[in-house]
């Protein structure tokens, strides 16, 4: 019979983690004595797990999830790119510039027909031209292909999959 080997690098919550994760991910600013009546512990077993959560890594930080909207940012897009022939500098040369470039809110290496996916939110068509226009211009070199996508309703959103 094979030996199972666990990866000592991935934490396995146990029911009552995941009952605090997901009371976390809806209200990240809940008291920990709010959460603690919620998931029927007392408040110093809650710091701990959460402490713990913390340490291990498994909740990398609070954040605050913003409405875009309400600040004027109407469109988010998403860009699929494909990319040909180009040098290990070019390349951290376009990361860097996407990394740096106001409205871009996400860059990820992707497997299939396309090697990148950036995320942007536009206050409007013309700044989401914009911002596109200047990145195809000054890297025309090594965008092979490039797909848009513009997202018109979000009907949910999760930072977990259970």
């Amino acid at each position: 019979m094979a030996k199972i080997i666990k990866n000592p690098e991935i934490y396995q919550p146990d029911k009552k983690d995941i009952e605090i994760i997901k009371i976390l991910e809806e209200e990240g600013r809940i008291p920990i004595l709010k959460l603690a009546k919620r998931v029927k512990l007392s408040h110093e077993t809650v710091r701990y797990r959460l402490n713990k959560l913390i340490k291990k890594g498994v909740i990398e930080k609070f954040i605050v999830r913003i409405n875009k909207k309400k600040l004027g940012y109407n469109i988010y897009a998403v860009i699929m790119i494909a990319t040909w022939n180009y040098t290990k500098e070019e390349w951290q040369e376009f990361l860097d510039y996407l990394m740096k470039k106001e409205n871009i809110v996400s860059v990820e290496k992707i497997t299939g027909s396309y090697d990148l996916k950036i995320a942007i939110w536009a206050r409007d068509p013309e700044e989401l031209d914009t911002i596109s226009h200047s990145i195809k211009t000054r890297f025309s070199k090594i965008i092979n292909n490039w797909q848009s996508f513009i997202f018109t309703r979000q009907y949910k959103w999760k930072e977990l999959p259970f």
